[in-house]
């Protein structure tokens, strides 16, 4: 068995689904986790780097990780191929559609691609802290929140961002979409709902 901190799970189906954690940690799983399968030989990280985020966005699945890491599964190979980024900290996450990619980190940066990881750009937050988790709203925008209780939305695919008015910040590590405008943020201070305009 593993002996690192698992760090995020991305399943596709039931059966499905892939784990990253520290130290490069990758393992997948196609009998709904009875069995799980390393991938650290297929995949392109040789300083074992820790991966904090797996997602699938649009067709295909994506890890982002430290030191500017993101990877993306080559389906004709079945490895996981290094991309490259103009910014090489830390990314906690990753979130976007069916053609846009955006990964998030460290002191607010944010890169974004529209075609498949090829090419990126660096995103203007206007944050200078760590940006956790993301997710995406029943509206189609796009949801960053930071460690200080940010909430930053995107109704341009990314493009750019605005901070919600947020009368209470939670300071957040994970956050989805609970419907009618409201998110469920958890955090150091707990679980709760947050209204979104």
């Amino acid at each position: 068995g593993a002996e690192n901190p698992f760090l995020d799970v991305w399943f596709d189906d039931a059966n499905n689904g892939t784990i990253v954690g520290a130290f490069g940690l990758v393992l997948r799983t196609g009998d709904g986790g009875k069995s799980w399968e390393p991938l650290l030989h297929a995949t392109d990280n040789p300083k074992a780097l820790h991966l904090y985020s797996v997602r699938r966005i649009g067709a295909d699945l994506f890890i982002a990780g430290e030191q500017g890491t993101v990877l993306k599964l080559d389906r004709n190979s079945g490895r996981f191929a290094a991309l490259t980024l103009p910014y090489k900290g830390t990314l906690f996450g990753l979130v976007g559609k069916e053609r846009v990619v955006l990964a998030h980190g460290l002191r607010g940066n944010v890169v974004r691609s529209t075609d498949g990881g090829v090419n990126w750009t660096n995103i203007a937050t206007g944050v200078g802290v760590g940006l956790t988790a993301s997710t995406l709203d029943e509206r189609g925008r796009l949801i960053i929140v930071s460690q200080a209780g940010h909430v930053l939305v995107s109704s341009d695919d990314g493009a750019s961002f605005t901070a919600a008015k947020v009368e209470r910040p939670i300071p957040a590590a994970a956050v989805v979409n609970a419907g009618a405008g409201a998110l469920i943020v958890a955090g150091p201070r707990g679980v709760q709902s947050l209204p979104l305009a």
